[in-house]
């Protein structure tokens, strides 16, 4: 936060929000007029799917409908505390809450990595990057700097940006996995 807030101290129609909580809680704050509506949005925030640990991706959001189920199923998500970006997404889009230019910057992190960081915190060495570098395999520094720069590139600049972007829409969503999953199984006569 304090790195974006420095990047666009020079620019006063750009202003950086935290929107760590709850999607509808997001939502709540437009429609309530406690926010304004901004022309253009970039959400930063955790990739769905680890893939390449230390990466940043940029993604246009091209919008679209999405079945009321799988709405429904990351509005569950989103009150039992979940904060998930694909979730503020689909949520925003529903309640028909983004601008038409709408964009993610993404962080990929091992699940564990936030955890491993804390123990690094505990143990003193958090704040020597080439030990992070080695335990997590890659630096938290150098990623912050990249979505840094990376987000200024499209505040700034929107679809022109000098950034390589991919597309999400609903479809390319990460489906919701369930809190809960229960499994039968038959036993043989005999078994143990």
């Amino acid at each position: 936060m304090a790195g974006l807030e420095a990047t666009f101290a020079d620019a006063p129609h750009i202003s950086v929000e935290n929107f760590t909580w709850s999607p509808v809680h997001i939502v709540q704050r437009f429609e309530n007029n406690e926010m304004p509506r901004p022309d253009r949005i970039v959400l930063v925030g955790a990739a769905a799917v680890t893939r390449k640990p230390g990466a940043v991706e940029a993604y246009r959001w091209t919008g679209g409908s999405a079945p009321e189920l799988a709405v429904q199923d990351r509005v569950y998500e989103a009150v039992t505390g979940i904060v998930d970006l694909e979730n503020t997404l689909m949520i925003g889009e529903y309640f028909k809450a983004w601008p038409k230019d709408c964009f993610t910057v993404e962080a990929d992190f091992q699940p564990d990595a936030f955890g491993r960081l804390v123990i690094a915190d505990s143990e003193g060495w958090v704040d020597d990057d080439q030990a992070v570098r080695l335990h997590l395999g890659f630096s938290p520094t150098e990623q912050c700097n990249q979505i840094i720069r990376t987000t200024a590139q499209i505040a700034r600049h929107g679809k022109a940006a000098s950034v390589l972007m991919g597309e999400k829409s609903p479809e390319s969503l990460t489906p919701v996995s369930p809190f809960i999953e229960n499994r039968a199984i038959k036993r043989t006569e005999g078994a143990p």
